[in-house]
């Protein structure tokens, strides 16, 4: 297990137990280009609302399965024996409103790929490409939400994605590595 990123203090959600901290350390705010790790990634947020991240740490090997290994056509093309089979799976989140969201997303995701070329190219779109390093110095400094995340969540829906305020969409951001609000440590 990493203790910290060298330069970084681990936040207080991360220092719950070895799962979170190998995750903030590892993972979170690591800039991703992937489109299927980034759907992943999306859907993941979707299904922690209301829940705590832990919780889908711990499931994403099920969530992976249970999703088609997240192969965007193939959640796009999911239908009403899929959506049943989803809901009677008792190693995810069984929530309709999630799965749906989770279906209509990976449609929409296909219209952004048209567009954009790919799902990453939209998403580092409005940093135009640029991770945004916040360094923040302790908790406190993260917000749950910016004008950023307001911003795309605003154009997502306009593209047809469900499940996708505000906060969502920053904690997605965060979790893709678009902004890296690793906390820096004391000097």
């Amino acid at each position: 297990m990493n203790d910290t990123i060298p330069g970084t203090t681990a936040a207080y959600w991360a220092n719950q137990n070895e799962t979170l901290r190998n995750y903030y350390c590892d993972d979170w705010g690591k800039a991703k280009h992937d489109d299927r790790e980034i759907f992943e990634l999306l859907v993941l947020e979707i299904f922690s609302s209301g829940l705590n991240w832990l919780m889908m740490l711990n499931k994403r090997a099920n969530f992976a399965r249970a999703f088609a290994d997240y192969d965007i056509t193939k959640i796009a093309a999911m239908n009403d024996d899929d959506i049943a089979r989803l809901l009677g799976d008792t190693t995810i989140v069984r929530n309709k409103s999630k799965i749906m969201a989770a279906i209509t997303n990976a449609q929409a995701v296909l219209q952004v790929q048209d567009e954009f070329g790919s799902f990453a190219a939209y998403v580092w779109s409005f940093t135009n490409g640029e991770q945004l390093v916040n360094a923040p110095t302790n908790e406190a400094d993260i917000p749950t939400q910016t004008e950023l995340s307001a911003t795309v969540a605003k154009d997502m829906k306009k593209r047809g994605f469900r499940f996708v305020g505000p906060v969502i969409v920053y904690n997605f951001l965060q979790a893709v590595g678009v902004i890296d609000d690793h906390i820096v440590a004391a000097q």
